[in-house]
């Protein structure tokens, strides 16, 4: 009977031990994970919450004064993506009237290589007009090395239904 007693006492302390080992671990490795504000500072987003609780992402600091061109040519490549149908579409960022206005004072102050280009199509989309989205979208592409035979060159412009639809699937956590 001891030598029974024995092996069950034993059994039970090891799985104490085991069982405290186990959740030191995982109360140490959540202690240590960061939170999803630290994240997005990390990832270099800032946010800003409206009056009613909306939280923005602060333009100024995603698009700085000294943006290279080559983000500049990529954002407003990906933002074309809303509004225009291509077979292949890479990178997706929501357009908003912020974004553009912000894109277009720097591209104003900016001496990039193709600033008049950059200056017509977000003059445009901050009036709201993208009736010209597809040639928008094709000449960054194809300053990007898009060739004529390739499947990511925009053909049309997307219905308000396919729009709507392409933001749900594509943008639904990244509207601000």
């Amino acid at each position: 009977m001891k030598r029974k007693t024995k092996s069950v006492i034993s059994i039970i302390v090891i799985l104490i031990i085991f069982g405290g080992a186990f959740g030191y671990i995982k109360f140490t490795e959540h202690m240590n994970k960061s939170t999803p504000e630290e994240e997005k500072t990390i990832a270099g987003y800032v946010e800003v919450t409206s009056k009613d609780g909306t939280v923005l992402k602060k333009e100024n600091e995603l698009y700085p004064d000294d943006l290279i061109e080559h983000k500049m040519n990529e954002t407003i490549h990906s933002m074309s993506h809303q509004k225009v149908e291509a077979e292949i579409k890479w990178g997706h960022e929501q357009i908003t009237q912020e974004k553009v206005d912000r894109l277009l004072a720097i591209a104003k102050e900016s001496n990039y290589k193709y600033k008049e280009l950059y200056i017509s199509i977000l003059e445009r989309w901050s009036k709201g007009d993208f009736s010209n989205a597809v040639d928008d979208h094709n000449s960054i592409w194809e300053m990007q090395g898009g060739d004529e035979e390739a499947s990511g060159k925009a053909i049309r412009l997307l219905t308000p239904f396919e729009e709507q639809a392409y933001i749900q699937h594509n943008l639904e956590y990244d509207l601000y």
